[in-house]
């Protein structure tokens, strides 16, 4: 199916659906293909399918793979093993810097974004904001765990 493609004042693609706002235009056409329901990538091993090629390699390789993660959670006693170094930041940041990164994060009202206190950058997603504050932290005054930051 051909998609029709709105664009709003600022430039940004607006689903015809919903009303949900996407910068891009492929993005946008992945987002439709969901309301769709066009799901064309389809996992040889189970029933899992996907909009897109990359998430089901990803899938594939976590799922069904013998292949064993290789990025290893830095923090002593720590054994989280990943494939994917934006896996290791969240998994830092949510299981070792809770505490340093919790002040830097302003959650709206509705919790449906969330403000990173020092740039004011707006994430739509808690794992986002995470992500993102591990930039910040790599600027720590903390000499060691600067080190532990530096693989990501």
């Amino acid at each position: 199916m051909a998609f029709e493609y709105i664009k709003n004042n600022d430039g940004h693609y607006v689903c015809t659906i919903c009303s949900v706002v996407k910068k891009n235009q492929n993005t946008m056409h992945y987002h439709m293909q969901k309301h769709e329901g066009s799901r064309p990538y389809k996992c040889p091993d189970c029933d899992m399918t996907f909009v897109q090629k990359y998430p089901l390699e990803m899938h594939k390789k976590i799922a069904h793979s013998k292949e064993e993660p290789t990025l290893k959670c830095p923090f002593e006693g720590c054994d989280h093993t990943v494939f994917k170094k934006e896996y290791l930041r969240v998994h830092i940041a949510r299981n070792h810097l809770t505490d340093t990164l919790k002040p830097w994060i302003i959650k709206s009202e509705d919790s449906t974004q969330y403000t990173c206190d020092c740039c004011k950058k707006v994430c739509k997603s808690y794992a986002a904001i995470l992500y993102h504050l591990m930039d910040h932290a790599k600027q720590t005054t903390d000499a060691a765990l600067r080190a532990k930051l530096e693989i990501i």
